[in-house]
């Protein structure tokens, strides 16, 4: 979008809604940026884009969280550098301001060419059109009568596009020469630099002039009388947040939308909300290592995301500098060696720029510059020397493996140079002398060398310092409501899915049964929650390494699959142990895949090619495969995840997360999803019985110890759900059979919420697409893409259920996990106890909670025999579709039951 002056050129403009006096303002954003991601975007109500700039699968993400999306449409200029033959007799001059090309309004060919591009955005997926570049005619029409007859050509061009068959909403920029035509066909009118204006000629900003001010004030009174929403954008750096709130409040007080924002609208400005940054920073070097096996993925993101943060890991090979917005990132979290800083003097710089402006840590190694080694107050005096002890900050290393200085390492003896740079764990040696290893400044911090994690003997990392402790005291991260997806109403989520290997398998039980017919028996029917079987394709069909067999095999899997409570997924056809193309021969001791005869692995044939097989062979008519789960090393890359993501394919497995007592360093739980801007890879919450019966070569019965995994990452945080996950192998011995069935047996008797995996999946991959604001007066504003499920972290308070709009939450360890009941929720928070009537927990998944006055409806579907509980409800009347049971609890608690599972509704008179 362009900026016109309104004395000389044209300011653009962009869209909103029509708003009557008495309605709340909604918010917009105009941003001309490129998108990697909609998290911020989805928290404004209304996103103006340049629609090259965002895909077909962004736009329906906004639109699941309940965002309308404008695309950006020159009317006056064609905004391409080469004009086409078709086009190049109706362009009278050229806008040299912006390298365009002014056309004539009143030529058919161009009108067609309007309409033709207006159709391709409205079938994209795009709401509505901003319509900029209005007045672009003044440029050549000089007389009166050419500017009128431009005039009425614009009309007729802006009764044509709001007549298009899909009826997209139209947002005009400026336009006032036409504003009582056409204000039955405009959505709403903005105008530009009000009272804060951009100069892009010398990159500048400026107070705009009472005569400006009071012109352009006038004709948006004109946009009011026509009862139509006036929408105002000034330009404010992004650095000068309270400055662009301030502003913001201003216009709304004045009866305007407001949206303030940078010039070249390249930022997340501030509308009727200012989204809150929550990417954290970090990079990767990918000469060393690729995106998942980095440190910042690897080891840093898993504490990210558990504090409601976003992790963004960045290859430093390929950032362009220039171009990264530091407004967007809450901290910046630098785990690199020496060598990468080395190499990298443009990221150096950048680091330089930026300290204080973000807060920074620093792990293992410091850049390298000595400048910036000397504005972060932090020098070396040479090597520490001798026997090293901890001489202070002990409490760091409190519940943390011990540092082991080793005699054949050398470490640097770290020193603070400034007096504001303080020491929290210091060592001494030999020479008496006092170093540091874990650093506090007002620019954030640094744990160096051997900090901050080490390798034991058995090749296993442990952290030596708590990760979270790292991240909130030396970064002092805000706490804020935090995207989750190991709750669902109150309750912690519990799956449970089985990776198709060894289907073939003969058991050692009477008769030799296969291990997927033990399991049917004696898992899959018995333990009546939500299970996810999977196939693989080569092992069923005749296609594969058992075409003898094949018809036996199939009539097993048919009868496990028809089983109402078993959801049906893929385990792909030759299971492929390595997903990325540059494994080396050294890693692949199996091979690549199961030797099926003349069959080369094709990735597509594998996803794509095994659901088509289990839909048209295996599956009941009323059940569709809906999920991969990646097989072997379960490493796709984005390419690879691309194809199930096209395919409209849910995928999980991989990660890393196996933890039991003894073994619990946080090394070993990996994040939740594995983040691309095309694709998500859900990680499997925790990984299956291989790791526990050392490669299924001992220990049969050794997956029961899953369940320590599962109490460790349940408290003192709730860091992952209770996710069964093993294979079908697992049906073999008796030994393997009893694990797996006492795990069923322990998982449902905690109070959990069963869903299926791909419910879960459905939410895990939308975990970092959540956005979060505050409205101009204070109060929080949660938008989800898919998740249903926040926690509230008890040092924020406590919500004021008749000012916010969640249906309740439920107290725990960690903090209160919030439950929300649509896309857009709004949080007040206070100090005191908070006695209204509200939702406690289900064992279900909320589908509706609606308070009208002294009537709550609600509807929750639950997979197993529903049980919810509400707080402070004694004394409200439960009436519904199922009669359900109810008794009393302690704490003013009621709890409602049912017999049944299913869809449950009703209303609650309080």
């Amino acid at each position: 979008m362009r900026l016109l002056i309104w004395v000389l050129l044209l300011l653009p403009t962009l869209f909103i809604q029509v708003i009557g006096a008495e309605r709340p303002a909604k918010s917009i954003a105009f941003y001309y940026d490129s998108i990697d991601s909609v998290r911020e975007l989805m928290s404004y109500e209304r996103v103006v884009v340049t629609p090259s700039l965002i895909t077909e699968r962004q736009i329906e993400t906004l639109h699941k969280a309940g965002t309308q999306v404008f695309a950006y449409l020159s009317i006056g200029e064609y905004d391409e550098k080469i004009l086409p033959e078709s086009l190049s007799l109706l362009s009278p001059v050229q806008n040299t301001n912006w390298q365009s090309h002014v056309m004539d309004l009143s030529a058919i060919a161009w009108r067609e060419h309007l309409l033709q591009r207006a159709s391709q955005y409205v079938t994209k997926g795009f709401d509505g059109l901003f319509l900029d570049t209005l007045d672009s005619y003044y440029l050549f029409a000089e007389e009166e009568a050419a500017q009128a007859g431009q005039q009425q050509a614009l009309a007729r061009i802006i009764e044509e596009l709001a007549g298009l068959n899909a009826k997209p909403k139209l947002i005009l920029n400026r336009g006032f020469e036409v504003l009582e035509q056409v204000s039955d066909f405009a959505h709403a009118v903005v105008a530009e630099s009000l009272y804060h204006g951009y100069d892009p000629i010398n990159d500048s900003y400026r107070e705009m002039s009472e005569t400006d001010s009071e012109w352009l004030t006038n004709q948006l009174n004109r946009v009011k009388a026509l009862n139509l929403e006036a929408i105002v954008i000034d330009y404010i750096p992004g650095n000068e947040r309270e400055a662009q709130k301030v502003a913001a409040q201003r216009l709304l007080n004045e009866g305007y939308t407001p949206y303030i924002s940078d010039g070249l609208l390249y930022q997340f400005g501030v509308s009727t909300i200012e989204p809150i940054a929550r990417r954290v920073l970090g990079f990767f070097d990918s000469t060393q290592e690729d995106y998942t096996g980095s440190l910042c993925h690897r080891l840093g993101a898993t504490s990210i995301e558990y504090l409601g943060y976003v992790p963004e890991c960045l290859d430093v090979n390929t950032i362009d500098f220039a171009r990264l917005d530091i407004n967007r990132y809450a901290a910046i979290v630098a785990w690199l060696d020496e060598s990468t800083y080395n190499q990298q003097p443009q990221l150096q710089a950048w680091l330089a720029q930026h300290l204080n402006v973000r807060p920074m840590l620093f792990l293992g190694d410091l850049p390298t510059l000595p400048a910036l080694r000397a504005e972060l107050g932090l020098q070396t005096a040479g090597d520490l020397q001798g026997k090293i002890n901890i001489s202070q900050g002990k409490d760091w290393l409190k519940s943390t493996n011990t540092i082991a200085f080793s005699e054949f390492e050398t470490y640097s003896k770290w020193l603070s140079a400034k007096p504001e740079v303080e020491v929290l764990l210091g060592v001494t040696d030999d020479t008496a002398d006092t170093a540091g290893l874990l650093f506090s400044a007002p620019w954030g911090g640094a744990a160096l060398s051997p900090l901050p994690i080490t390798t034991l003997a058995n090749d296993k990392e442990v952290w030596l310092i708590d990760p979270f402790r790292l991240l909130e005291g030396i970064l002092s991260l805000p706490a804020i409501p935090a995207a989750d997806v190991t709750t669902e109403t109150g309750r912690r989520i519990l799956t449970s899915h089985v990776d198709g290997d060894g289907f073939p398998s003969k058991s050692w039980f009477p008769g030799k049964p296969y291990t997927a017919e033990v399991l049917m028996e004696h898992i899959f029917k018995p333990f009546n929650i939500p299970q996810t079987v999977s196939v693989i394709e080569g092992e069923v069909s005749k296609q594969g390494l058992y075409p003898e067999i094949s018809a036996e095999l199939e009539t097993i899997a048919r009868n496990i699959f028809s089983l109402p409570n078993i959801e049906v997924a893929s385990h792909t056809f030759s299971h492929p142990f390595f997903w990325k193309s540059t494994t080396s021969i050294k890693e692949k001791k199996y091979g690549d895949n199961l030797p099926i005869p003349n069959y080369d692995v094709d990735f597509h044939k594998e996803i794509i090619g095994s659901v088509d097989y289990i839909n048209q062979r295996l599956a009941p008519k009323d059940k569709k495969t809906n999920l991969i789960l990646w097989s072997g090393g379960a490493n796709p890359d984005e390419k690879t995840l691309g194809i199930a993501e096209r395919a409209n394919l849910l995928n999980v497995n991989g990660g890393n997360t196996n933890v039991v007592f003894g073994n619990s360093s946080l090394t070993q739980v990996s994040p939740t999803i594995a983040w691309y801007p095309t694709a998500v890879q859900v990680y499997a919450p925790v990984l299956n019985e291989n790791v526990y019966t050392s490669e299924w070569t001992e220990n049969f019965e050794g997956y029961r110890r899953v369940i320590e995994t599962f109490e460790l990452l349940g408290s003192p945080r709730r860091l992952k759900t209770i996710g069964i996950y093993y294979h079908m192998y697992s049906g073999t011995y008796p030994a393997s059979l009893k694990a797996v069935k006492d795990v069923h047996a322990w998982a449902i008797q905690q109070k959990v919420t069963p869903l299926y995996l791909s419910e879960y999946a459905m939410r895990a991959k939308t975990l970092y697409e959540t956005g979060l604001a505050h409205t101009l007066d204070g109060r929080w504003q949660i938008t989800s893409s898919g998740i249903k499920s926040l926690r509230l972290p008890h040092r924020l308070g406590t919500p004021v259920m008749n000012k916010s709009t969640i249906a309740g939450w439920e107290d725990s360890e960690d903090g209160k996990y919030l439950f929300l009941s649509d896309a857009r929720a709004t949080l007040t928070l206070s100090d005191q106890k908070d006695r209204t009537v509200r939702l406690k927990n289900a064992n279900g998944q909320l589908l509706k909670w609606q308070r009208l006055g002294n009537v709550i409806r609600w509807s929750i579907l639950s997979h197993v025999p529903l049980e919810f509980e509400l707080a402070h409800a004694a004394k409200c009347k439960q009436s519904g579709n199922t009669t359900l049971h109810q008794v009393s609890t302690v704490e003013n608690t009621v709890r409602y039951t049912s017999e049944k599972a299913g869809l449950f509704s009703g209303e609650l008179r309080c």
